[in-house]
This record gives structure tokens, sequence and C-alpha cells, in this order.
């Protein structure tokens, strides 16, 4: 039994052996083959070259040309390539520089309103309410009166003067009442408005005329009245040639009383309501 088992364990041993020397050949031929390529002189592959890029980063400055090297020296510095950012990198941007702030012209100013002009046409008739009492025996030529306006002033629909407003005016004519014949006349015209706007404006209209009551019938009846009482105290005194000359001595101090006497005057009171007529159309420029 034992031999067996030898016989068995040499086997084992032998048949290791054997293969232990197939494989040593291949493994040797393995690990010696970079050996045997380098001692036949093969050629080694070189080094990547590493050149520099033209590219730039967007606002990058350019980089300076690189000298060339010269051909004697073989110590030239082997350029050193500049790497290439990355696509996510900051890109660097050059410092602009800042300008001077360009003045901003102010806005024009709006352009001024126009003043609206209306026109008072000729023949346009303006009420007016007198503010004092005018008379023909107190007033001259010349004198001045006031008043108010009794109705505005419209021109196409806009107020150019409002009601009650203050109007000015003078007289232009007077004259006393005569004795016997004769009556008293009173003449004045508008010349100034004001305006809604405290305008005065001045204006040109037809003079308005009033006149005195006409005495003439009540004179010749005082003449007549003084000729009867003459006559009446003439007869009593010394029959009908007495009557007449009564009569004669009446008339004439009759007539004597109205020559003294003046007729009545012509008066305008105060509130008294009177339209003027424009002679001359009038324009206004609205005052802003």
């Amino acid at each position: 039994m034992k031999k067996q088992i030898v016989g068995i364990t040499l086997t084992l041993v032998a048949v290791l052996a054997s293969c232990a020397k197939k494989d040593t050949p291949q493994m040797t031929a393995t690990a010696n083959a970079p050996i045997e390529a380098e001692a036949m002189g093969k050629p080694v592959a070189p080094p990547p070259v590493v050149r520099e890029s033209k590219f730039r980063p967007v606002g990058a400055a350019k980089p300076p040309a690189a000298a060339a090297p010269a051909s004697s020296s073989p110590s030239a510095p082997v350029p050193v390539p500049v790497p290439v950012p990355m696509m996510n990198s900051p890109v660097a941007e050059t410092p602009r520089e800042r300008s001077a702030p360009v003045p901003v012209a102010p806005p024009a100013p709006p352009p001024p309103p126009v003043p609206m002009k209306v026109t008072i046409k000729e023949g346009s008739v303006i009420a007016v309410r007198l503010g004092e009492t005018l008379n023909s025996e107190k007033n001259h030529i010349g004198d001045a009166f006031t008043g108010s306006l009794a109705e505005a002033v419209v021109v196409d629909g806009m107020v150019i003067a409002e009601r009650g407003a203050r109007v000015s005016g003078k007289i232009v004519d007077a004259e006393r009442a005569g004795r016997v014949k004769g009556v008293a006349v009173l003449q004045l015209a508008l010349t100034e408005i004001n305006t809604a706007d405290n305008q005065r404006v001045a204006v040109l209209t037809d003079a308005f005329l009033t006149k005195g009551p006409d005495t003439t019938k009540s004179d010749v009846a005082k003449v007549g009245i003084a000729a009867g009482i003459g006559a009446a105290i003439g007869a009593i005194v010394g029959g009908g040639k007495g009557a007449a000359i009564g009569a004669g001595a009446g008339g004439a101090a009759g007539t004597g009383g109205v020559l003294a006497t003046r007729g009545k005057p012509a008066i305008l009171a105060t509130e008294t309501l009177i339209r003027f007529k424009l002679t001359q159309a009038v324009t206004i420029t609205e005052k802003l």
C-alpha cells in the first residue's frame, strides 16, 4: 500500500515538472519581449508636440510674437504653450475708458398760448346805464361821464365785456335853452369800455341826442295872460280906451317876463338807459 502511494506521488511530481518546463519558455519570451525589442534598436514613438494656440479669449490682449530661436544656440528656450481656457471659465474683459457724460439739453418749453382776437363789428349796439345825472345847464362840451353796461357784449358766443362793467364817455354838445324860442340840447358819446380781461378799450360811437322841453306855447300863453290882465285893469280904470292901453301894457309886461326867463334844460337822470351804436369796428386782442 505504501508503495502505491509513493508511486502516485512521484507520478504527480513528474507531471507538474513537465508542465512547468512547457510554460517557462513562453513566459520568458513574453517577459523579455521589450528587452529584445530594445536590444534590436526599434524606434521609440516621440512625445506629442504641444504648439501655441493662435486663438485668444474675447477681450484678452493679443500675446506678443515669440522671437525666432537662434540656429546656432542649442540652449534656446522652448516656448511654453498658452493654456486654452475652458468654455465655462469667465472671459476677462478689458477695462473701458469712461467717457465724459454728455450734457443733456433741457426740454424745450411749450410754446406760449396764442391770444384770442375778436372784432366788435361796426353798427353793434352797446347798452349803457348812466352812473350820474347830466344837465345841459350844468354840463359843458368835453365833460366826462361814467356808467355801466346794461347788457354783456358778446361776439361769436364769447363774452367780451360783462354786464355791469364800467364804461366812460364824454359830452359832445350842450346848449342851454334860449329865450322865447330855442330848446336845450345835450349830446353824449361812449368812448371806452372795460372788457372781461380787464382791458380798457377805446370805442367810437355815434352821439346820443336829447333835448329839453319846447316852451314856445307856454311862453305865448304867458304873454297872453299878461295882456289879458293888463286889459282888465285898464278897463276898470279908464273904460274902453283904458282897456286897450292896459292890454298893451300887460302884453309888454308878459313879453318881458318871457324874455327874461329861459326854457327848461335837457336832463338825463341817473340809471337812464342809452343805446350807443359803434361807428367803427373794434378789434380786441385777449390779454394773457
